[in-house]
């Protein structure tokens, strides 16, 4: 019956997924012409919270928060799994995000990520000066921002070193940096399919992702660290990178003792 019930789980997901790219690319259009017309640019945060908790909904993601995002504009930085972790967070944050240059030329996503202020980075071309001075402009007037320091996804069993040079954007901008740590699981385990790596192409883990039940999705905020705490982008780096993987130890532990306590329970009821 699994084949089955993954196959009308694919569909009835796939179906929405691409009513929703309809919709949600139709109400940018027709914002952008009312833009043009008006020679003004609205604010697309709402709109984009509104948008990414259907996707969520879509993907199958039930999401569970700990702990409190800090209410001041500011940069955030979280460690990197797929490409689900920007909906994810954008669901319950104002975020502008840094992405890979590549995906702004993906067909009708990339357009999407454009009008709802991306900011593309060119992975090893050189150009980590402009992109620091546009985060720095940008969190000067007042924005969130999301960056994964990692610089690419991982497998999401730990946390890669954190680069300590887009960092650097927040000391110069005098704005704090709150950690958030992104963990997946289902059944009580680490999730294998939401990972989102190496050459995996972005349809097929799409339907892979649409054709399983629910995973569970847990996003812990970190206590804000003040940029006045050091000058330093690389020190910065280490307190945040210690922040997200011991908030990682801590979900995987909360997970264990949950599989842990289910199976006692199962077992007592025989």
């Amino acid at each position: 019956m699994e084949p089955i019930a993954a196959s009308l789980r694919l569909f009835t997901r796939l179906s929405a997924f691409v009513g929703f790219l309809m919709l949600s690319t139709t109400t940018l259009l027709l914002l952008r012409i009312v833009e043009l017309c008006s020679g003004r640019r609205f604010d697309r945060a709402t709109l984009v919270n509104v948008y990414c908790i259907r996707l969520c909904r879509i993907l199958g993601m039930h999401i569970q928060t700990h702990g409190q995002a800090m209410e001041c504009s500011g940069m955030h930085v979280c460690n990197h799994v797929s490409w689900t972790d920007i909906p994810i967070l954008a669901a319950g944050l104002p975020l502008r995000f840094l992405a890979k240059r590549e995906v702004a030329s993906w067909p009708l996503i990339g357009w999407i990520t454009r009008q709802v202020g991306t900011i593309f980075v060119k992975r090893g071309a050189g150009d980590c000066a402009a992109v620091r001075q546009k985060l720095t402009s940008v969190l000067a007037a007042g924005e969130c921002v999301l960056v994964f320091p990692e610089g690419t996804t991982t497998a999401g069993a730990g946390v890669r070193p954190f680069h300590p040079r887009l960092l650097g954007a927040a000391i110069t901008a005098r704005c704090p940096v709150q950690a958030i740590t992104i963990a997946y699981h289902r059944d009580g385990q680490p999730d294998c399919l939401v990972p989102f790596i190496g050459d995996d192409d972005f349809v097929a883990h799409l339907c892979r992702l649409l054709a399983k039940p629910a995973v569970q999705v847990d996003v812990m905020f970190h206590p804000p660290v003040a940029v006045s705490v050091t000058e330093s982008p690389r020190e910065l780096a280490r307190i945040l990178h210690q922040q997200v993987s011991t908030g990682l130890e801590t979900l995987r532990e909360k997970h264990h003792w949950e599989a842990f306590c289910r199976a006692e329970s199962g077992r007592a009821m025989v």
